[in-house]
């Protein structure tokens, strides 16, 4: 299940919905009431923002963007709209509230990660959609949401692990690698999905389409631009046409 940003053309777009001329009525004044007694560090790591940003929040000196907007109203079991403008009603709704009781909204950015030569990293550094996993799930398979980000492959290299177009589900906590396992690499601009080898001079990368697409070997000396952005752990591939 995903969710997209919404696009609109409408001239409101760019006004702040967080701000508000009332005193006692603006955005900082509810967060303060959400948070109450409870420590702002507490508060802070249950929303999965940074303390540093999230004082900043509280103070009044800076306000949230969209998706930290969205953390802080779930971590608070209250509406966006609510926390965002004062208006409607302050708790989730139902439905929602229960959705997100099941579901982790995991983010998706406009990457494609090269199975082939390489793929030059497009500039998006905001998600461009949320795609639902279930919470049973990744405590299953021992993972943190916070550590978890969504990419799209391109390319055959991986066939046939993985397919042009097939969802990559990178946790970003596992950047060392381990002989065998897949990892989206970056070096310099370009960005792989491939198996990693270490070795004592080298590390190569590795395609399962051995046959089209030999190893990749970066040498230690060139280990200053490579970077091990995570691990893939899971993939989500479409069927048929």
């Amino acid at each position: 299940m995903s969710y997209d940003k919404e696009h609109t053309n409408d001239s409101k777009r760019n006004q702040n919905p967080l701000s508000d001329s009332k005193k006692g009525s603006g955005f900082t004044d509810r967060l303060n009431l959400l948070v109450g007694s409870e420590a702002g560090r507490s508060f802070a790591r249950k929303a999965g923002i940074p303390f540093s940003t999230f004082h900043k929040y509280l103070a009044g000196t800076t306000q949230p963007s969209l998706d930290n907007l969205v953390l802080l109203a779930n971590a608070a079991g209250v509406s966006v709209e609510w926390l965002a403008t004062g208006k409607g009603e302050s708790l989730a709704k139902p439905e929602e509230a229960s959705f997100l009781d099941e579901f982790s909204l995991i983010p998706g950015y406009d990457i494609q990660v090269s199975t082939g030569h390489g793929a030059v990293p497009s500039h998006e550094t905001s998600p461009t959609r949320y795609l639902a996993f279930r919470k049973k799930w990744l405590k299953f398979r021992g993972f943190n949401e916070k550590d978890l980000v969504i990419f799209w492959a391109k390319g055959d290299s991986m066939e046939p692990t993985i397919s042009n177009n097939d969802t990559l589900v990178v946790n970003t906590a596992q950047t060392r690698p381990v002989d065998g396992n897949i990892y989206v690499i970056r070096h310099g601009d370009t960005l792989w999905a491939k198996r990693v080898q270490v070795q004592l001079s080298a590390w190569l990368l590795i395609s399962d389409n051995k046959a089209v697409y030999p190893p990749i070997e970066i040498k230690r000396e060139d280990m200053d631009n490579l970077e091990v952005i995570g691990r893939v752990v899971h993939i989500s591939k479409d069927i048929g046409v």
